[in-house]
């Protein structure tokens, strides 16, 4: 049994480089649509609000597999198998550079940790441990750790499991500098009336409106090109989605509170209820569909749970997603 760091199961594996004669990369397009028309009603004792929210998202993306088959599903349902499916998937992700980098041969521990530019693991284990840190520090430290706990025999025949034929399982992976568009639109609307002083007695009139209608910034549409990883089942055509991921829409707020106005500017949020269903939708889905739902809002819309009371409310919704292969030109 190969001895691997668990710990270093965090974010996406950077996409493999085939080795000559492997198969040919793919790219398959992935597109998100999403709309969410929604209305809901708060009351705590004689506070009161209404509110009415209509949200658009459109995102496409491209995402790139090495092309060749895998015996494991990299976004295998069960947790606890996942975690080691893609622990041991790291290992072997950063034991390829090592040997790639050492000239064809897998080097000693302490030679590959040189290759850390003279830091420690101990280092570089709190970045392993960080949600930003590189793929490439997390699968050099997943290697040395398996470096320092098995032999080179046993770690060349682990990577030689991964060239058995059989497979049925292809990993799809975001890649920089990817072509992608979104478009992000929020409406808002709430007003109502909410006691601020201690007591709660003495009620004041407000109201809430957001507004964003946003194409992305470059630092948005560069963080889209690597957020999606999928695996496509090969028997089947059904695709995994690690994270049904869609960006907040940054627009403005502007809030009267009896009278006074103040605006801002956020990150404006999709209804919590939504992004579950959403989740749920595309955590296995087919490689495409359309799908709707009338969803209960029982959390409140702007997101401010401290007011306590009851949300009552609904979001009518409607998806279109695709990862389907890329059509010839």
């Amino acid at each position: 049994m190969l001895l691997i760091a668990s710990s270093t199961v965090l974010a996406a594996p950077t996409p493999p480089v085939p080795a000559a004669g492997a198969a040919a990369p793919i790219e398959r397009p992935l597109s998100i649509r999403l709309d969410i028309d929604a209305t809901q009603n708060w009351r705590n004792d004689k506070q009161w609000s209404r509110a009415s929210t209509q949200q658009h998202y459109q995102l496409s993306t491209r995402l790139r597999s090495d092309g060749r088959l895998y015996h494991d599903n990299l976004l295998e349902p069960d947790l606890e198998r996942r975690v080691r499916i893609k622990s041991e998937y790291y290992t072997y992700q950063g034991l390829l550079q090592l040997r790639r980098d050492n000239g064809g041969r897998l080097p000693d521990a302490a030679q590959a940790a040189r290759g850390f530019g003279g830091q420690t693991l101990q280092q570089h284990h709190a970045c392993v441990d960080a949600a930003d840190c590189p793929n490439a520090v997390a699968e050099r430290y997943a290697a040395i750790s398996a470096l320092q706990n098995n032999s080179l025999a046993e770690l060349e025949e682990f990577i030689a499991t991964y060239d058995q034929p059989g497979g049925t399982y292809r990993y799809f992976f975001g890649y920089a500098g990817c072509p992608n568009q979104m478009r992000l639109q929020h409406r808002a609307h709430f007003e109502g009336e909410q006691a601020y002083d201690r007591d709660k007695k003495k009620l004041q009139p407000f109201t809430l409106d957001w507004s964003a209608d946003s194409r992305g910034s470059a630092d948005e549409q560069a963080r889209l090109c690597q957020r999606y990883v999928a695996t496509v089942d090969t028997r089947d055509g059904s695709v995994y989605l690690e994270t049904a991921f869609v960006p907040s829409a940054r627009g403005q707020i502007v809030s009267v509170l009896s009278g006074a106005s103040e605006q801002r500017q956020a990150d404006l949020p999709l209804p919590s209820e939504v992004m579950r269903w959403l989740a749920d939708q595309l955590g296995h889905a087919p490689p495409q569909l359309k799908r709707s739902a009338t969803l209960q809002l029982d959390r409140p819309l702007d997101g401010n749970a401290t007011v306590l009371g009851l949300f009552d409310g609904s979001a009518r919704v409607q998806l279109e997603w695709a990862f389907t292969e890329a059509k010839a030109p």
